[in-house]
């Protein structure tokens, strides 16, 4: 019998959130050591709980939607909101969120009991830390920051552990309060199928793969319209993910346009695609940049959302394993000096990627869970640590 019971707890918001649950739980179950439950917390309240305030509910869904239509239709207010919310300043919405979710996460701890609860996204990280501060617990509590820089929501002085994908978060994370002891730099957990790929392999033609997560945000009929003024023949692959208007849009484009182009809706094969590929062109979304760097597949980064892939996109392009293209008419200006045979820059960017590989992020985050999950007892109140944070 399994003794300890993890629950892992994310968010619909894009599919990165829950990708990541889904890797841990795949590795905590493989170790062996610990019964695993998956939940979507953004779906909690209205299938598991209707006793709940109905104002609760409402809450979730329409934080979900406005993130959407925000960005769809007024990405720049978006970027205001998410420099407004960096701001120690406006802790208190922060806060007042975190308590509005509290009920949620006590159903969930009431109805599994977990020695553990690992959480992929901010929302639940910080509904379950105001749980403890209301009532106390006895469950562990740990985050994983899928991004490549640190925003204050993540932050909670009832969190135990953190994991973030590099040594430059931790120490962010320590400027805000965290002990050292209490963070992991990691890597972001990417699937085991993303292993790095055989690139020694000579191809007729550069292979490119664009995608624009699986949403299928970004202007990627932009892009392949651009991609266009190159001079040698390329094969490409794009993603069009779960947008089956933009898929259309694409196949029609494609059927016009010189260059070889393949179309395709969201794929469960992704790492597939990405060891076949010489470059990913893609907005900068912490899972998909973290899987391309575990298959040592070079970026060109384009479009980013405001707010946390704009900071993904500066930490990739700095490392030298992507190239952020700010000016959309540059992208195949770009391309062709990456792929230019008599240039060595993709191999440097392939050494880059594999520098910064997270590709054992998931046994790290998983040995880590094991050795402190269950391993005490100790009820949390973690009155004074809150009361110094200033955290209600």
């Amino acid at each position: 019998m399994k003794s300890k019971k993890i629950l892992i707890v994310s968010a619909s918001i894009g599919n990165g959130h829950m990708q990541a649950a889904s890797t841990i739980g795949e590795e905590l179950q493989a170790a062996d050591s610990c019964s695993v439950t998956i939940v979507d917390f953004l779906q909690v309240g209205q299938f598991r709980y209707p006793t709940l305030n109905r104002l609760q509910i409402e809450l979730m869904n329409l934080m979900k939607s406005s993130y959407y239509g925000i960005l769809k239709v007024a990405p720049n207010l978006y970027k205001g909101l998410y420099r407004i919310t960096e701001n120690q300043q406006t802790r208190k919405i922060i806060d007042f969120i975190n308590a509005a979710n509290r009920k949620m996460m006590a159903g969930l701890i009431d109805e599994y009991r977990p020695h553990g609860v690992v959480c992929t996204h901010p929302f639940p990280l910080g509904a379950a830390s105001a749980l403890r501060y209301k009532r106390g617990s006895h469950f562990t509590l740990a985050g994983i920051i899928t991004d490549f820089a640190v925003h204050p929501w993540w932050i909670s002085s009832g969190v135990d552990h953190y994991f973030v994908a590099n040594k430059m978060m931790a120490n962010d994370l320590q400027e805000y309060g965290i002990q050292r002891n209490q963070i992991t730099a990691s890597g972001i957990p990417v699937n085991r199928s993303f292993m790095p790929a055989d690139r020694s392999i000579k191809k007729q033609a550069s292979q490119i793969l664009v995608m624009g997560g699986g949403l299928g945000f970004g202007s990627m009929e932009a892009t392949l319209r651009k991609l266009e003024q190159l001079s040698k023949p390329v094969h490409i692959t794009v993603v069009a993910g779960k947008n089956e208007k933009l898929e259309q849009h694409l196949r029609v484009l494609a059927a016009t346009l010189h260059n070889e182009i393949t179309v395709l809706p969201f794929s469960s094969h992704i790492d597939s695609l990405m060891k076949k590929a010489d470059l990913l062109i893609t907005k900068p979304g912490g899972l998909t940049c973290s899987e391309a760097l575990a298959v040592n597949l070079p970026m060109v980064l384009l479009n980013p959302l405001p707010g946390q892939e704009e900071e993904n996109a500066n930490y990739l392009h700095c490392q030298g394993s992507a190239l952020w293209v700010q000016e959309e008419n540059d992208v195949a200006i770009k391309v062709a000096a990456i792929l230019n045979e008599k240039s060595n820059v993709l191999k440097e960017m392939q050494d880059k990627c594999r520098e910064v590989s997270p590709h054992n992020a998931g046994r790290i985050i998983t040995e880590k869970i094991n050795g402190f999950v269950g391993n005490r007892r100790k009820r949390f109140t973690g009155l004074e640590s809150w009361q110094k944070a200033g955290v209600q």
